[in-house]
Formats: C-alpha cells, sequence, structure tokens
C-alpha cells in the first residue's frame, strides 16, 4: 500500500494470525467432517480462502475503536520513541549551528511543497460505488442459489423412485487424497451410458456388472444420483455456502464501495 503508516501494529498483527489460523483451521476442519470433498483434498485452499478473508475482516474492524486503541504504544514503546526524538532533535540543532557557522545558509527549506493529488471525478465514484453495491447482491446471491441446489438433490432422492442400472465402469484416481471415484452406469430405459453422482459415498465400491441403485432426475436425464449415497442437505453446506458469499461480498466491500 502507498501509505506509509499502513503498516499493523504488534497486537494488531497477532489478532490478524489468529484470525487467519481459526478460518483456515475451521475451513479445513469442516472438510474433514464432509470428507471427501474439495475442501479435504485441498489444505491449501483452506489457507487460501482464509487469507483472502483478512483483507475484508481488516476492512471491517478497522471501523471500530478497540482496533484503533491497539495502535496505541505501550509505555516502554513510547519512552523509547521520546529517545529517539529527543537525539533525532540534538542532531539535527547541531547541524544547523554547523552550517550557520559556515555560511551555507540560513538553515530554511526552501523546497516547493507538492500538490496533492487529484481525487476521482465524482461521476466515476457514483459508477463505482453502483457497481460494487450490483457485485455485492450478486455475491450474495450464491446463498439462496446455492442452498436450492442442495436442496434440489435432496428432492429428488426423497420423491424420486430408485431404479437399478448395470455398472458400465469404476474408476479411481490414485492421485487424489481420498480416491475420488467415476461410475458410469447403463441409465435405466435407453441404455445410454451416463456417470452417476454420489459415486464416493459408495461403499463397499460396485464392481464392473454389477446392478446398484441410482436415480434419474425426470427433468434432467443427464443427472443421475447414486441411490445409496447420502444427498441430505447438512448444516455444514449450509455454513461453507454463506462463508464463501461474505467473503466474496467483503472483497467487494472493500475494492469498489470501501
Amino acid at each position: 500500500m502507498s501509505d506509509p503508516d499502513d503498516d499493523l501494529h504488534g497486537r494488531q498483527l497477532v489478532l490478524l494470525l489468529l484470525f487467519f489460523g481459526m478460518v483456515g483451521g475451521g475451513l479445513y476442519f469442516l472438510g474433514w467432517l464432509t470428507r471427501p470433498g474439495f475442501l479435504y483434498d485441498n489444505p491449501l485452499a483452506c489457507a487460501a480462502i482464509a487469507g483472502a478473508s483478512c483483507y475484508p475482516a481488516r476492512f471491517l474492524v478497522e471501523r471500530f475503536e478497540w482496533w484503533k486503541r491497539l495502535e496505541r504504544p505501550t509505555k516502554r514503546t513510547q519512552a523509547r520513541r521520546d529517545r529517539a526524538l529527543k537525539r533525532a532533535l540534538a542532531e539535527a540543532r547541531e547541524a544547523a549551528q554547523s552550517r550557520r557557522s559556515q555560511g551555507d545558509g540560513d538553515g530554511t527549506d526552501s523546497g516547493r511543497h507538492r500538490r496533492p493529488g487529484r481525487g476521482r471525478p465524482r461521476g466515476w465514484r457514483v459508477l463505482s460505488l453502483g457497481v460494487g453495491v450490483l457485485l455485492m447482491l450478486a455475491s450474495l446471491a450464491i446463498i439462496p442459489i446455492g442452498i436450492s441446489i442442495g436442496r434440489d438433490d435432496q428432492r429428488l432422492a426423497q420423491t424420486v423412485p430408485a431404479q437399478e442400472a448395470v455398472v458400465l465402469s469404476v474408476e479411481v484416481d490414485k492421485w487424489s487424497r481420498s480416491h475420488d471415484v467415476t461410475i458410469k452406469v447403463e441409465r435405466p430405459g435407453d441404455g445410454v451410458p451416463v456417470e452417476i453422482y454420489g459415486a464416493d459415498e459408495l461403499d463397499p465400491l460396485p464392481a464392473v456388472g454389477d446392478r446398484i441403485g441410482v436415480i434419474v432426475d425426470p427433468d434432467d436425464p443427464e443427472n443421475v444420483l447414486a441411490a445409496d449415497a447420502d444427498w441430505q442437505m447438512h448444516w455444514y453446506w449450509y455454513v461453507l455456502i454463506v462463508v464463501i458469499a461474505f467473503v466474496l461480498a467483503g472483497f467487494i466491500l472493500m475494492f469498489f464501495v470501501g
């Protein structure tokens, strides 16, 4: 940042690091609860999300007085600064006296002041604010959309009867930490090979030629679910969707609105 006074002070930095550890550790713990999944397989993504969330978090806490009080130095630090200031003033006086004695001018500063930079035009600020508000609303829309998608699968599992399908192939990704599984079956009715969702939750894994239960979406035949997988919308999925939406909204608030 361009502001030389924008550095975090010691106690502020400790709190920010603590926030980073809590968010990153909480996300990975959430990934462990929901394993196998993206967060559990990619712990660096948890750290990246935690690091990104530090920016909107700092933007928000800077509005509170208790955060500003942390910038005040301790008595020991203040005493050390006072001693350093006195030494600097004494050295400046000695240098000024030395210049006057040598006839090098009267010690005044003849430099011109730098003109302050002009701010952005008002129209640009209004446009930036409008775009920021629209993007914030779009990011918050992730919450209802994500919940709706999850509840659609739950509704299918509860209302559409399961059918039997013949397993055509079973592939296990050996490079994945959770050994992601891809299963293709012969779709009931037309025999078209399709990949099923929820294959990672099947235990034990079926073999080629076995018959397993599947749920075919009547509105989208490409959406085929494993009948034995858990399609319940658990509480931690709501938490994950809300966290992602608010992290994006915080970024937009910082760059466009703030």
